[in-house]
């Protein structure tokens, strides 16, 4: 490679780096996140809490009045900007889940619940990174299904 050819490839790349902040590639990083989504048996059968739960227990009785909370499930995918994966849940039903946007630390989701390709929700969720949200859902035994969605 000629001199002239090279020094102008590491002016290029010296560049890229001061208005970028790094190598091209790491700046579609912040794209990605982490969701997770944890499907949560809530009844008035007992008085217990999910160990896993004592942390959100709080916001559990404060949302929902219901004496115990058990964890059935809890699932982690990574997704991409306009990427959409599902989530399976409990009785056949389904999550879809779309990343609308992530801009710092705000995270946009568009998610969509199905039982049997039947439509239960479809709704759009704005969030911050490492924030949670909590979703009523619908009766399951002698309880109902809360869903829990985080975003990292």
């Amino acid at each position: 490679m000629p001199i002239r050819s090279r020094s102008l490839l590491v002016f290029a790349a010296f560049f890229l780096l001061l208005v970028f902040g790094g190598p091209v590639g790491v700046c579609l990083a912040t794209d990605t996140i982490a969701i997770d989504v944890g499907s949560v048996y809530a009844s008035n059968s007992g008085n217990e809490i999910d160990p896993s739960l004592v942390h959100i227990q709080g916001k559990l009785e404060y949302m929902f009045d219901y004496s115990s909370y058990r964890l059935l499930d809890r699932k982690r995918q990574r997704l991409s900007k306009g990427e959409k994966k599902e989530f399976e849940l409990p009785d056949k039903r389904s999550m879809r889940i779309k990343v609308l946007s992530v801009e710092g630390k705000k995270v946009r989701l568009y998610v969509l619940i199905q039982e049997k390709g039947k439509k239960l929700l479809g709704t759009t969720l704005g969030l911050s990174r490492g924030g949670m949200v909590l979703v009523g859902g619908p009766v399951h035994e002698s309880g109902v299904l809360i869903f829990l969605i985080s975003a990292d």
